[in-house]
C-alpha cells in the first residue's frame, strides 16, 4: 500500500478538540459552495456559518434579528407621501426586509435598505399608517426568514388636525358691534385638543378664544368697510394646520337725529357791551337751559360767540346743531350760524363779520340763510369780504342757492381726522349733508368756537319767532361723513 492511499483511506470518527483557540474550518464565499451532503463550511459572503443538507440547500448557523429603536416615533397619515424610517438593532442582513405591525395587521415597508448590521432604512406610505392600529411596532424579517420584532409599540399616528371652517370672508360686522361674532373650528382625528392661534395678520381689535375658537370683542373703529386679513392656526399635539380667513369692519355712519347725549350752553343775559363771562356778544339771552338763543334787539352784525372752546381734547367728531327750528324751515330766516377759530373779541360789535372784514379768509366757516337789507346772502362762507352794508358780495361764498331745511336742525359736524389732527366741517339740514368744506381747520389750532348771528329785517324780528337753539356733543364713537 502506497503513502498516498494510506492518507486517502485514513478516516476521523468521533473527533475530540483540545485547546483554546477552536477548529479551523474551510472558508469560502457562496459561490464556492460544495456539493456533499453534510460540508460544514464558514460562507464569507453571508457571514454566516452553514451545512449542505441532504436535500442540497444549505442551513445556515443565524442569529434572528432584533430591533431596538426607531428615529421617527410619529407618523402623520394624512400628510401624503412617504415616511423614512431608520431602525436601530443587531443581526440585520442583507436581502432582510421591514415590517410595522399594528394591533391586528402589518403591512411592510415599500424598501428596506440594509445600511449595516445595525441599521436598515426603511421607506413606507404615510396613509398606511392607521390611527385604529396603533402602536405600531417594527419588526425585521431576514431573507432567510428569521425574524425579530421590538418589544413594544415604536411608532404612533398623529394626524393633523382638519378645519371644519371654510377658508376666506367670516362675514362682516358693525364697529360698534361687541360680544361674539364668529367660531372657527377644527377637527383632529387623533381626539387630540386643539388650540387655536393667531398666526400672522391682524383680528382688527378682536380676540380669539384659544380653546373654543371664539372671535370676540369690540372692532376697532374705522372711516370706510375695512377688510381684515389673518392666518390662524389649529394645533392638536405637535401637529398645525394654518387657514386664511377675513373679516369686514363695517363702518357706521353716524346722523345727526342719532345723538342722545347732547351739552347746551349756560343761561347767559346780557343787554350791552361786548362780553360776558362765557359769551361775546351784544344784546342777547341764553335761556331755559336748553340753549334757546334770545336776541331781543340787534340783526346780523350782532352775532353771539362762544367765549369757551368746543375743540375736542381727543380726536373726536363733534356735532354743533341749531334745533327748534320748526317756525320756519325755508326761505330767508336772516340766520347766520357757524364756528371760527381765531380770538373773536373784536367781532362781537355792530357791523362786524359779515358786514366788515374782521374775519379772515380761512379763520372760519359759517353758513348764511336770509337777507341783508333786499339782497340775498344764502351761501356757505369762509370768513374775508363777504359783503357789507351796501349790498351782497361774492368773496369767499361757495354754494349761493337757497337752503331748504329740513327735520328742523341745522348742524355743523366738525370731524376728526386721526391723520393730521386737523379738521373736516359738513353742514347738515336734519340728516341730509348739504354742503363739505374744502378748507380744514388746521391742526395747529387750539379753539374753535361757535356763533349765531341774527336779528331782524326791518321792523319784522324775524329771528325771534324762529328761536333757534344750540348744543352740541363729542364722541369718538360718531363717525359723521363730510
Amino acid at each position: 500500500m502506497t503513502k498516498a492511499r494510506d492518507i486517502a483511506d485514513f478516516k476521523f470518527e468521533n473527533i475530540t478538540d483540545t485547546g483554546t483557540e477552536g477548529t479551523k474550518v474551510a472558508v469560502g464565499t457562496t459561490a464556492q459552495r460544495g456539493s456533499t451532503t453534510g460540508q460544514w463550511r464558514y460562507n464569507s459572503t453571508t457571514n454566516f456559518f452553514e451545512g449542505r443538507a441532504a436535500s442540497g440547500s444549505f442551513l445556515s448557523l443565524e442569529p434572528s434579528p432584533t430591533v431596538a429603536s426607531v428615529d421617527v416615533t410619529e407618523v402623520d397619515s394624512q400628510a401624503g407621501g412617504n415616511q423614512t424610517i431608520v431602525i436601530t438593532g443587531t443581526n440585520f442582513t442583507s436581502g432582510a426586509v421591514a415590517s410595522f405591525v399594528g394591533t391586528s395587521a402589518q403591512f411592510d415597508a415599500t424598501t428596506t435598505t440594509v445600511d449595516n448590521a445595525t441599521q436598515i432604512t426603511a421607506v413606507a406610505p404615510k396613509a398606511s399608517f392607521l390611527n385604529a392600529q396603533e402602536p405600531y411596532k417594527v419588526k425585521v424579517t431576514s431573507s432567510s426568514g428569521l425574524a425579530g420584532t421590538s418589544s413594544t409599540g415604536l411608532i404612533n399616528v398623529d394626524t393633523a388636525p382638519s378645519w371644519t371652517t371654510s377658508a376666506g370672508s367670516l362675514g362682516t360686522i358693525a364697529e360698534n358691534a361687541t360680544g361674539n361674532h364668529f367660531t372657527v373650528a377644527a377637527t383632529d382625528s387623533d381626539g387630540d385638543t386643539i388650540a387655536y392661534s393667531l398666526q400672522s395678520g391682524s383680528l382688527g381689535g378682536l380676540s380669539l378664544n384659544s380653546s373654543t375658537g371664539v372671535i370676540s370683542g369690540d372692532p376697532t373703529d374705522v372711516s370706510s368697510d375695512t377688510t381684515n386679513s389673518f392666518t390662524l392656526r389649529a394645533t392638536a399635539g405637535s401637529k398645525t394646520v394654518d387657514r386664511a380667513f377675513t373679516y369686514v369692519t363695517q363702518n357706521i355712519v353716524a346722523l345727526p337725529s342719532e345723538i342722545s347725549s347732547w351739552t347746551y350752553p349756560v343761561n347767559g343775559t346780557h343787554s350791552g357791551g361786548f362780553n360776558t363771562s362765557n359769551y361775546y356778544g351784544y344784546g342777547f339771552h341764553v335761556e331755559n337751559g336748553d340753549g334757546t338763543i334770545n336776541q331781543g334787539y340787534g340783526s346780523y352784525e350782532y352775532p353771539i360767540f362762544s367765549k369757551y372752546s368746543i375743540r375736542s381734547s381727543v380726536n373726536e367728531d363733534v356735532i354743533l346743531q341749531l334745533y327748534n327750528l320748526s317756525s320756519y324751515t325755508s326761505g330767508t330766516n336772516l340766520l347766520q350760524f357757524g364756528a371760527i377759530w381765531t380770538d373773536p373779541t373784536n367781532m362781537a360789535q355792530t357791523n362786524t363779520l359779515m358786514a366788515k372784514t374782521d374775519l379772515s379768509d380761512g379763520d372760519g366757516a359759517y353758513l348764511v340763510n336770509g337777507g341783508y337789507g333786499n339782497s340775498v346772502t344764502t351761501g356757505f362762507f369762509t370768513g374775508g369780504s363777504n359783503h357789507n352794508a351796501s349790498g351782497q358780495g361774492g368773496t369767499n361764498r361757495a354754494y349761493q342757492g337757497s337752503i331748504n331745511f329740513t327735520g328742523n336742525t341745522i348742524s355743523l359736524v366738525i370731524k376728526k381726522d386721526t391723520g393730521t389732527n386737523a379738521r373736516k366741517m359738513a353742514f347738515y339740514t336734519g340728516d341730509t349733508k348739504i354742503y363739505t368744506y374744502v378748507q380744514q381747520i388746521p391742526a395747529s389750532t387750539p379753539n374753535i368756537y361757535w356763533y349765531v348771528g341774527h336779528g331782524y329785517s326791518g321792523s319784522s324780528t324775524i329771528i325771534n319767532n324762529l328761536t333757534p337753539k344750540l348744543r352740541y356733543s363729542a364722541s369718538t364713537s360718531y363717525d359723521f361723513t363730510v
